[in-house]
């Protein structure tokens, strides 16, 4: 064989195991998302607060099929309203009962941020140092999630638009 067919048959096979990684991969991805966070009806949430250390709590009520933010009283960004409602459908990629951990030592007390929805609170810690994953402690469990969502919770206020 020459050497050109070498290397052509060598990238051809390292191109197609790349190609099979990323397929895994997918399907892991895909496998995750099965397991949301909560299962909370999102499109009936009223009231959505967002607490974080260090930060001024921010607080979005629905009023009139509208999200408006309160402290000031101001229409509210509904695509970020909609983005830390999808906090709560967050892939988890493992969960335990909240038996298994100390909470001070992964974080959770105090809390680095809470997301309060309707009823349902979620209190966010620290990161896995392996995968940095946040943990997330809802009710009697806590999850480890991908953190993709942070900046959301510790993003200051926005001023509102003039109504």
């Amino acid at each position: 064989m020459r050497r050109r067919t070498r290397t052509l048959v060598f990238l051809a096979a390292t191109a197609a195991l790349l190609g099979a990684a990323v397929f895994v991969e997918l399907r892991r991805e895909r496998a995750l998302a099965l397991d949301p966070l909560t299962t909370l009806d999102l499109a009936a949430a009223t009231r959505l607060d967002v607490a974080c250390a260090g930060c001024v709590a921010r607080h979005y009520e629905k009023v009139d099929a509208h999200w408006r933010q309160r402290d000031p009283d101001a229409p509210a960004d509904e695509a970020l309203v909609a983005r830390l409602l999808a906090i709560a459908h967050a892939p988890v990629r493992f969960r335990y009962p909240a038996r298994e951990f100390e909470p001070a030592r992964i974080g959770l007390v105090p809390p680095f941020a809470t997301l309060r929805i309707d009823d349902t609170e979620l209190r966010f810690g620290g990161t896995d140092a392996i995968r940095g994953d946040r943990y997330v402690a809802v009710g009697d469990a806590i999850a480890l999630v991908p953190d993709r969502f942070s900046a959301l919770l510790f993003k200051a206020a926005a001023p509102s638009p003039k109504e």
